[in-house]
């Protein structure tokens, strides 16, 4: 009798684990996430874990780098919908930055986690920037196709500043940052000082 041998999707258990990796940074911190805890996490080996990555850095730079491509991802579908206006779009891509939802929360809880070891390892603060520049790229190419009269070097600095505040309160604190809070905040940023945010002027 032949046994037929197993088909392993590498792909599969690679993201598994990173996503496992995730789950643990947010829930309890970036020094639980070593090797032993993550294959737990994912009911398998530190053996096996050690397989696909080859150290605890590799796994956390590819944890890191998971949620920047989540929230990117995200942020490109917003501003590449066909239903928005372009004042929305610009909100609608804000929004998808935000810890809005549980998914989003435990990424921003993943950032945090990583802010602090970026101001002393080159290597995260690069990831760190890499981060930003494409944020910054984004943003910019929706300011610039609003038809909103912009400063966009200056606007995407308050746009990235409000991401950043309302993403860090929220992910401390989501009993007091709310997602309808967070949005009020947003909307009110973008109707500007004098602009109440449905677009009426103040009394």
């Amino acid at each position: 009798m032949f046994l037929v041998p197993k088909i392993v999707d590498h792909d599969l258990r690679r993201i598994a684990i990173v996503e496992a990796t995730c789950d643990v940074i947010a829930t309890e911190g970036l020094e639980a996430a070593t090797m032993r805890r993550i294959a737990q996490r994912t009911g398998s080996t530190t053996g096996l874990v050690t397989h696909y990555f080859d150290s605890k850095r590799d796994l956390l730079l590819a944890a890191l780098r998971s949620v920047h491509r989540a929230a990117g991802r995200r942020m490109l579908d917003a501003t590449e919908s066909g239903d928005r206006d372009q004042r929305s779009a610009v909100e609608a891509v804000i929004e998808e930055a935000l810890p809005l939802d549980a998914e989003r929360l435990n990424e921003w809880r993943v950032w945090l986690a990583f802010w602090a070891q970026a101001s002393l390892d080159d290597e995260l603060r690069r990831e760190q920037h890499h981060r930003y520049d494409e944020w910054r790229e984004m943003l910019e190419a929706v300011l610039r196709t609003s038809g909103r009269d912009v400063d966009v070097e200056v606007d995407v600095d308050v746009l990235i500043a409000v991401i950043d505040g309302v993403g860090t309160r929220a992910a401390l604190d989501i009993d007091e940052f709310p997602p309808q809070r967070q949005i009020a905040i947003v909307a009110k940023v973008l109707a500007g000082p004098d602009r109440t945010p449905d677009g009426a002027d103040r009394a």
